[in-house]
């Protein structure tokens, strides 16, 4: 058995749960518990009172990293030599899941202090001027939003660090809180390729503009509103703006264009003018199009889509952006008074995706 002070030493430099627990016989649960319980009473402060601020300390990391490996248990990943393994000061960033793909970032699902994160990075070292430009934005939202409801509307950066690849390269990286329960709009098209009930589609719409109203009035757009960076939470109807990599001061031209929604950016983006509000709720309004199941550029939304929310949204996607609509929170209260008008009172509408979906 360890000593309490060899205890503390390996807890110092684990990266892992299986260099805390080691190996686990079968069944695994159960050894874990027990290993987990041992641990625990050696670092107890009643066994410790001359070193009890220590002992908590101990105490207070075995419990994070035994619910880590409960977790790493569950997926089958305990024990398995993690695909990036990150350390940043007192922190250890490790992740065993495949990374999800972005059109230029990779996001690694990983785990550190105690809690879930995801890693983004650009694929190429030559973007890491828009990783900075991200970690920026949400640094500016974090100061301008922090204690206000509409900042659940945002990502959290947890950190902003320079790494080296394996080939040398520094990389630009950021630390994002993960967020639990959510889709993406992109997702949601996919499953409802015949489009969503407008009703359901109004809280998601809702979000957006909130999002928007909230980021212009600190003098920032986002410039990539496209349903790939739209998550929503079903369970509490909370929508979360993420991908902030295009993020520019109102006035400056866009950087860039998502590749993949490159056809649902406003004519001011590709002539390289100044972008404005009005850019980012032309992209919403091709956002909520597709989410209803139409083309934004389309003769008509589908008929089940009331008039009036089709005659607002054509609004949105006028080509000149000084006709179009520009102030996000101005719209925000222009659409809910027609929901109210089409619908009634606000109504919590259970949503979910399509069973066995993913």
């Amino acid at each position: 058995m360890l000593s309490f002070d060899e205890l503390l030493e390996l807890l110092g430099r684990a990266a892992t749960p299986s260099e805390v627990f080691g190996a686990l016989a079968a069944p695994e649960a159960a050894a874990l518990r027990q290993r987990y319980r041992a641990l625990m009473l050696l670092a107890h402060p009643d066994h410790n009172p001359a070193r009890a601020a220590e002992a908590n300390a101990a105490c207070r990391a075995l419990h994070e990293w035994y619910a880590a490996a409960q977790r790493q248990l569950a997926t089958g990943a305990y024990g398995a030599a993690p695909r990036i393994c990150i350390a940043s000061g007192a922190r250890q960033y490790a992740g065993y899941a495949v990374p999800l793909a972005g059109e230029l970032c990779e996001l690694f699902p990983a785990e550190g202090g105690g809690e879930r994160v995801l890693l983004k990075t650009a694929r190429s070292a030559r973007d890491n001027d828009l990783l900075q430009a991200e970690a920026r934005a949400l640094r500016e939202i974090e100061r301008g939003l922090a204690g206000q409801r509409v900042r659940a509307h945002f990502p959290t950066l947890i950190e902003h660090l320079l790494v080296s690849d394996a080939a040398g390269a520094r990389r630009q990286m950021n630390v994002l809180r993960a967020e639990q329960g959510v889709v993406s709009l992109a997702e949601v098209i996919r499953a409802y390729p015949a489009g969503l009930d407008p009703a359901d589609a109004a809280w998601m719409f809702n979000r957006v503009l909130a999002a928007l109203g909230s980021a212009h009035s600190l003098g920032l757009l986002h410039g990539a509103v496209t349903p790939a960076h739209v998550l929503v939470r079903p369970a509490d109807h909370n929508g979360i703006l993420v991908g902030w990599c295009a993020s520019v001061p109102i006035g400056e031209p866009l950087r860039l264009r998502s590749p993949a929604y490159a056809a649902d950016y406003p004519p001011e983006v590709a002539a390289r003018q100044p972008a404005t509000p009005a850019t980012d709720i032309y992209l919403a309004a091709a956002c909520m199009a597709r989410l209803l199941g139409g083309d934004p550029f389309g003769p008509a939304l589908p008929p089940r889509v009331p008039r009036p929310i089709a005659r607002l949204l054509r609004a949105c996607l006028i080509a000149a952006p000084q006709r179009r609509i520009a102030d996000a929170w101005q719209l925000f209260d222009e659409f809910r008074a027609l929901l109210g008008q089409l619908y009634g009172p606000p109504q919590f509408r259970p949503f979910a995706m399509p069973a066995g979906y993913r």
